[in-house]
């Protein structure tokens, strides 16, 4: 292979790894949060089907994780409606919540998502 093509196959796999970053950075959802405030994070979610969302995250930055259930339309049979998790920050910094929606007797998630929470402090 020549001196140009290395150069032209290195570059190539640059761009790609640039791109693929881009698109993973993308589903990262951003929420500042203030210490010792307690924060949402809503999903929508449709339980007669099996599915819930399950979260995962560093116990040493933010407790709760208590999920609710609140209906679309309260009453309707099959009906969706949002799963809601209630977290607040007990130190300063940056972590991660993985949500992962499956069934529980299954391996693999239909969706998954990240939320990057900063946690800071208020005056």
């Amino acid at each position: 292979m020549g001196r140009h093509n290395k150069y032209l196959v290195l570059g190539v796999i640059l761009v790609l790894l640039a791109i693929y970053t881009a698109i993973s950075q993308a589903d990262i959802t951003v929420i500042q949060a203030e210490l010792n405030k307690p924060f949402n994070i809503t999903l929508e979610s449709n339980p007669t089907t099996g599915y819930a969302w399950t979260v995962d995250f560093n116990h040493k930055m933010l407790i709760g994780g208590e999920k609710g259930y609140s209906a679309s339309r309260p009453g309707a049979v099959g009906g969706s409606g949002q799963q809601v998790f209630v977290f607040t920050p007990i130190q300063e910094g940056q972590t991660e919540i993985s949500a992962a929606y499956k069934r529980p007797w299954e391996e693999s998630a239909a969706e998954e998502r990240t939320f990057r929470v900063n946690c800071v402090v208020n005056d």
